[in-house]
C-alpha cells in the first residue's frame, strides 16, 4: 500500500518507519522456513518436513493436554478449599500435581527435540521483525491513515479491506499471550518429581488463571468448538478411556 501510494502518508515516523523496514529487508528466512520451522515444532501448517527432522506431531494433543490439567488441578484446590479449607498450614488442600508434571515434560521434551537447528535464530528474528511492525503500526501518521485508535484497529481494518476478512481477533489474542506464558512455564521449569506440593503450588498458582482463560477462548474458535471438556480431554491425554480396570 505504501509503495503504491493508497496510503495517505507522505512524511512522519511512519513513513520512515516502512521505508527502512521495506529497504533493509530484517527478514532473511522467507514465508517457506517459518512455515518447515511450525512444521517441525508444532505441527502446524501442511509444509512438508525435511528429510531426518523430527516433527512433534503430538504438540497439540499436549498442549491442550497440559492447558486441562493445570486447570483441573486448580479445580480440585478449590474443590478441597471448600471441604477443608483452614487458615492453619497443615488444613491447607493440596491437588494431586503428577498428571501436571508427567504432561508438562512429555510437551518441554518433545519440543526440545523437535527445535534443533534454525528454529530458535528463526524465533528470535521473526520476534524482532515482528516487534518493529507493531511499533511501527501504533505510529500517528499510519493510525490516521487508517481512522483508528490504536495498532490493533490498523490491523483489524487493514485485513479486512485488503486481505479478505479476519478471524475473531480477541480469541485468539488471548491464546497466543496466555499460551506463551504457559510454554514459558514449561520451558523454565524442570518439574521435579521431589518437588513440595506446596511449593509446587505456589509456583504453578499464576498459570491457573492462563490455562483456564485458554481452554475458555479455545472453545469459542472453530478448531474447539468440539472440545469435550476438561476432564474428557485430560482422560484422553492420559489414556484413561483406553484403559482397563
Amino acid at each position: 500500500l505504501f509503495r503504491e501510494g493508497r496510503m495517505r502518508i507522505q512524511r512522519g515516523p511512519g513513513a520512515r518507519g516502512l521505508y527502512l523496514l521495506e529497504k533493509w529487508k530484517p527478514l532473511r528466512y522467507g514465508l517457506r522456513d517459518r512455515m518447515v520451522a511450525y512444521r517441525r515444532a508444532f505441527n502446524y501448517g501442511t509444509a512438508p518436513a525435511p528429510a531426518g527432522a523430527i516433527v512433534n506431531q503430538q504438540f497439540h494433543r499436549q498442549f491442550v493436554g497440559f492447558m486441562v490439567a493445570v486447570g483441573q488441578y486448580f479445580r480440585d484446590l478449590l474443590i478441597g478449599e471448600v471441604i477443608r479449607g483452614g487458615q492453619l498450614i497443615e488444613q491447607r488442600p493440596f491437588g494431586s500435581i503428577g498428571t501436571v508434571q508427567r504432561i508438562g515434560l512429555d510437551l518441554r521434551y518433545a519440543l526440545d527435540r523437535s527445535t534443533y537447528g534454525n528454529i530458535l535464530a528463526l524465533t528470535v528474528e521473526t520476534g524482532h521483525y515482528l516487534h518493529s511492525v507493531l511499533e511501527l503500526l501504533d505510529t500517528p501518521d499510519i493510525k490516521k491513515a487508517f481512522d483508528a485508535n490504536t495498532k490493533w484497529d490498523v490491523i483489524e481494518i487493514v485485513s479486512n479491506r485488503y486481505l479478505g476478512g479476519i478471524s475473531e481477533p480477541s480469541q485468539r489474542a488471548k491464546m497466543a499471550e496466555s499460551g506463551r506464558r504457559m510454554l514459558q512455564f514449561v520451558a523454565d521449569n524442570d518439574f521435579k518429581t521431589a518437588i513440595d506440593p506446596i511449593l509446587f503450588q505456589s509456583e504453578l498458582r499464576p498459570m491457573g488463571s492462563h490455562a483456564e482463560a485458554w481452554i475458555a477462548a479455545y472453545r469459542m474458535t472453530p478448531e474447539g468448538r468440539g472440545f469435550a471438556g476438561v476432564t474428557p480431554a485430560l482422560k484422553r491425554v492420559i489414556g484413561a478411556n483406553s484403559a482397563r480396570l
